[in-house]
């Protein structure tokens, strides 16, 4: 695309305009505009829209400028594709053009491009790589992967799948209703060209190539990894409940203690405790913890695994139910009650561990089966860069 275009903001007008103070129909919607004698300059030289390329007007504080006269002006050539509700500048693409083959099947422009708007919706952002080369080329290898991954699974096995697709879609539309203010995803897919279908196929196929790739992994490989990280870690998959009462070394508003300070009142506080005081309230209280004052300054079925090393040690050793002395970490000292402690075993924490090993399998396979399947990728260029490589040649 001609980089005259970067910078320019264009309003698409794509109904009719009228003469004079004009009305603008859009559905039910109106907005009542006020054309105004426009100057267009381009590098220096003056031009003006004709009858058939519509006039330029400003509404609510931005300018609309007719899209067909600017594009030709620069050189490009405008076609407007009433059954896909797509405006083309420059090249037009063919949406039916194969792009990829591979072992089992094939991919043409217009399933990459729906991917692509699908994949703007599920990670806002990306689509600012839309028209990126390299981006491309990713998603249509992803495509592939996906699609060969979760043919290698059976009817049976799909089928037992669909309840965790359901729970993923009912998850995901509420947390697009609560992150966008209550709009519904299909207003927000419309947009895109897409409906509902679309997510929930795209959510299934991830389920499959998970248990496709779960497929691959032996449980000899799984206890390999759960006797390592013992190893490293006895505690790597104890998880415990614990009631604690931080006493900062910062108070909640940002005061400094000395440890004298700070370990004189945990001795009071543990003292209460032993004496019979409720836990709870007295975190409620007096715990400098944000991340527990709510609920008593307990931490339930929690991975001792991401606590600082001695509040951890504390949560794996101490006697159930017992008023700890104060534990000094980084923060703070800790009065601590373990009220429950689990260490997982291997057939417990299986599917956790099978579940790290998804993203190390599909890039393997990326890179050992991948290669051998796809059978020809060739994306549409743009005319500037056809034509450069043409010359070249």
């Amino acid at each position: 695309m001609n980089d005259k275009f970067k910078g320019l903001v264009l309003g698409l007008t794509l109904g009719t305009m009228l003469t004079g103070s004009a009305v603008y129909a859009a559905g039910s919607s109106q907005i009542e505009v006020v054309f105004r004698e426009i100057k267009y300059l381009f590098d220096g030289v003056e031009k003006q829209p004709t009858a058939e390329q519509g006039q330029g007007f400003i509404y609510n504080g931005t300018t609309y400028v007719p899209l067909r006269f600017i594009s030709e002006a620069l050189g490009e050539k405008v076609e407007w594709d009433g059954d896909n509700n797509r405006i083309w500048i420059g090249k037009k693409l063919d949406f039916s053009a194969v792009i990829a083959a591979y072992k089992g099947g094939q991919l043409t422009y217009g399933e990459l491009d729906r991917y692509m708007n699908l994949e703007a919706v599920l990670n806002p952002g990306s689509e600012s790589y839309k028209d990126q080369p390299e981006y491309q080329e990713n998603i249509a290898k992803r495509i592939i992967a996906i699609r060969t991954l979760s043919a290698r699974i059976s009817d049976a096995e799909r089928a037992a799948l669909q309840p965790k697709v359901d729970e993923q879609l009912a998850s995901f539309k509420a947390e697009v209703s609560s992150q966008s203010g209550g709009q519904e995803l299909s207003a927000l897919l419309a947009a895109k060209g897409l409906e509902e279908k679309d997510v929930r196929a795209y959510f299934e196929e991830m389920k499959s190539v998970e248990a496709a790739l779960k497929a691959g992994i032996t449980d000899e490989s799984l206890k390999a990894e759960y006797d390592a990280k013992l190893k490293a870690d006895p505690y790597a998959f104890t998880t415990a409940s614990v009631r604690h009462i931080l006493i900062g070394f910062t108070d909640e508003d940002g005061k400094t203690r000395t440890k004298e300070e700070a370990k004189k009142k945990a001795d009071e506080l543990t003292a209460k405790l032993r004496a019979g005081e409720d836990f709870a309230k007295l975190a409620k209280e007096n715990t400098d913890d944000p991340g527990s004052m709510e609920s008593g300054g307990l931490y339930e079925n929690a991975p001792v695994g991401s606590w600082v090393e001695a509040f951890k040690k504390a949560a794996a050793e101490l006697e159930l139910n017992k008023i700890s002395d104060p534990v000094e970490t980084e923060y703070g000292y800790h009065i601590m009650r373990v009220e429950a402690r689990t260490a997982g075993t291997f057939e417990q924490v299986k599917d956790e561990l099978a579940s790290e090993q998804l993203n190390p399998a599909y890039g393997k396979f990326l890179e050992e089966e991948l290669p051998g399947i796809l059978e020809k990728l060739e994306l549409p260029k743009e005319e500037e860069q056809a034509a450069e490589e043409g010359a070249q040649g």
